[in-house]
């Protein structure tokens, strides 16, 4: 097939382009990284315990199952889960945002694919992750952050608000998807894009909560180090 000069020349520059506009991408992640949102915030005396869990390329947050604000059995039933007699010995729970193809067909990273990676970033639908886990530990990639009642009503509402509910105020579970023993997935609101990756809905839940956390957070490290400040 012959391709005129025309033709050859916008190619070149849609292919030359690709390059700057990945640069471009990872200087805007960089700088609105470093910028902070709620720069103000301070963690109080005493309140509410969270996490924020990082695999090194997604972020989770991890909460009780139960306190006077919420009770997150309700909404996410340990019935749910491939074992639920887990349910009993796992006071907290992990929820994290994400591509309905990275999550659902992606559990190893053999499984990523070429084009499973571009169906998941071109506008893929999203999925809630939710596990039942132990008391968590803290180290370089779980991070505890404490607040206020007031502030964690606020989490939660923005993390209830992410999942379609049915009448009794159930999410919507995603049926026969599991990793282990002890999750679940569910639909989730919004579309997963290189904007809104699961560390920018991370990013949102916790600057809901009045929490110091970067301007924009596509990557997992600015997470990090705002509370590090």
């Amino acid at each position: 097939m012959h391709i005129s000069g025309i033709a050859f020349r916008h190619l070149l520059r849609l292919l030359l382009a690709i390059p700057a506009l990945l640069i471009c991408y990872l200087l805007a992640a960089l700088a609105l990284g470093w910028l902070p949102a709620n720069r103000s915030w301070q963690p109080p005396a005493g309140g509410i315990p969270i996490y924020l869990d990082s695999n090194g390329v997604h972020t989770s947050l991890i909460m009780p199952v139960k306190t006077d604000a919420m009770d997150w059995s309700a909404a996410f039933p340990p019935e749910h889960i491939r074992r639920p007699d887990l349910y009993a010995r796992s006071p907290y729970i992990s929820i994290g945002w994400g591509s309905k193809v990275f999550f659902l067909t992606i559990q190893n990273w053999e499984d990523l694919s070429a084009g499973k990676a571009l169906a998941a970033l071109a506008f893929d639908q999203s999925v809630l992750h939710v596990e039942y886990l132990p008391q968590p530990t803290e180290g370089k990639d779980t991070r505890r952050i404490l607040l206020s009642p007031e502030q964690y009503r606020r989490l939660a509402d923005f993390i209830r608000r992410s999942a379609p509910v049915d009448a009794n105020g159930q999410a919507r579970q995603e049926k026969g998807y599991h990793y282990y023993d002890n999750d679940a997935f569910y639909a989730a609101y919004g579309h997963y894009t290189p904007i809104i990756t699961c560390n920018q809905w991370t990013r949102d839940a916790l600057a809901s909560a009045g929490v110091r956390t970067a301007r924009w957070s596509p990557f997992v490290q600015p997470l990090f180090w705002q509370l590090e400040k």
